[in-house]
């Protein structure tokens, strides 16, 4: 969405195997801070649809995620914790987003 000196505002969305062996869905927008060249720290408002989490009930969630910018792909960092009946599991992912534009 915009890009200065100091950070980066984004939209994202995809999906992928949770940890439960269901797809998940995501969209969501977020913020980062720029640490030097390549890497950036910040997080996103993710809203969230599975079967393994929430009942399978879509939910809002906040979700920190560190970035190595890599130049045309992006390796992406993040971290959900354990949260009683909306998240059974706790996450360490590891995706690569690339972007529409520049």
């Amino acid at each position: 969405m915009h890009e200065d000196a100091r950070s980066i505002q984004f939209v994202e969305a995809g999906f992928y195997r949770d940890s439960g062996s269901h797809v998940a869905k995501i969209a969501g927008v977020g913020y980062q801070y720029k640490l030097g060249k390549r890497w950036r720290l910040g997080g996103a408002l993710f809203g969230v649809q599975s079967e393994t989490y929430n009942a399978g009930s879509p939910f809002i969630a906040p979700v920190p995620i560190v970035t190595y910018d890599l130049g045309t792909v992006k390796l992406n960092a993040v971290y959900m914790p354990r949260y009683g009946d909306y998240n059974p599991f706790a996450v360490l992912g590891l995706y690569f987003s690339v972007p529409l534009a520049r």
